[in-house]
């Protein structure tokens, strides 16, 4: 069995860099619609096995 990295990322910093980043851009939106797209991007990626499920 390989080695694999594991990072953690923080969700609530993720929104806050996000938002901050929409901000600047000069776009409002929602954090519902920013939350629903990482969700939906989350279960991309999990179905792709980019990402798993980490478990202790």
């Amino acid at each position: 069995m390989s080695e694999q990295e594991v990072q953690i990322i923080d969700f609530e910093e993720m929104l806050r860099f996000i938002e901050s980043r929409l901000a600047s851009a000069g776009m409002l939106v929602k954090r519902d619609a920013i939350i629903t797209i990482l969700q939906a991007e989350e279960a991309f990626l999990m179905e792709k096995g980019v990402l798993q499920e980490y478990s202790e």
